[in-house]
């Protein structure tokens, strides 16, 4: 690894991280702020969600315990939203942050430093999984203060299971941003697809849960190996899926390592 490209790059893409850590910090406060007026509905909530249709239910994760509960009620915005936004945020830096330079035009000046290729992308690597985990520290630090001062009675082994089913799931879609890129035209417009693909995918799974006749689909989408909402109010971590989705997101990362290392670079 490079210091001076380390430094260099998160330079390059401290802005852009601000920007979407403040926009997922400022969600997470957000739901978690709500959740006391929800409750106080009590009676009224529950009659409202056995109004709702079973499939709709399904689809997104709802049942009595999403309103009798914050870590229910911060569940099933975190599978549908918190975990989107920092999927589509790493995934498309994933997707960039290797061939920014032969996008720029400025390859030349780089691959003609004393610096090997394996070094620039290690470095990279370095520089894309530090904005992730900064990202994602810094919204369960916020998670978690969260729910001590909006909630009482916390199920925290269902939020740890939580975002550890998170964690390698937004770093599965990282690696496949990285693989994307990699693959792909320099020149492309990244976050059409990486939206593309992150919603995709989660809709796959909501489909596939709201009715029986195509739960098949939910065997093509990540999100149903690594579950994210609660089933009455309890969720266990995924140990098999957790090591396939390390061995995935690792195999991505080295099929798009060596793709760089044998490519043809214009500058």
């Amino acid at each position: 690894m490079n210091k001076a490209l380390f430094i260099k790059e998160l330079k390059r893409n401290r802005k852009n991280a601000v920007i979407w850590l403040s926009i997922v910090l400022a969600f997470t406060l957000m739901i978690l702020s709500i959740f006391p007026s929800f409750s106080h509905m009590g009676e009224d909530m529950v009659k409202l969600m056995s109004n709702l249709p079973e499939e709709y239910a399904k689809a997104f994760g709802m049942d009595e315990a999403t309103w009798s509960s914050i870590i229910g009620f911060y569940a099933t915005y975190y599978g549908i939203y918190i975990t989107l936004l920092m999927g589509i945020y790493t995934a498309s830096t994933g997707a960039t942050i290797i061939g920014k330079e032969e996008r720029d035009g400025t390859a030349e000046f780089l691959l003609t430093r004393p610096i090997s290729r394996g070094i620039i992308v290690k470095t990279k690597y370095g520089v894309l999984g530090t904005l992730f985990i900064v990202v994602f520290f810094f919204q369960t630090l916020v998670a978690v203060i969260g729910m001590n001062i909006f909630g009482s009675d916390i199920a925290w082994s269902a939020m740890l299971a939580m975002h550890v089913h998170g964690f390698f799931l937004i770093a599965f879609f990282t690696a496949a941003g990285v693989l994307m890129g990699s693959l792909l035209s320099v020149k492309l417009n990244f976050m059409g697809p990486v939206v593309g693909m992150i919603f995709g995918t989660y809709f796959l799974n909501a489909i596939a849960s709201a009715s029986e006749s195509v739960e098949w689909l939910a065997y093509l989408s990540p999100y149903h190996y690594m579950p994210l909402t609660l089933e009455q109010g309890q969720l266990e971590i995924s140990v098999i899926s957790c090591v396939g989705f390390a061995a995935a997101t690792a195999a991505m990362l080295w099929v798009a390592y060596n793709r760089y290392l044998t490519k043809d670079i214009v500058g």
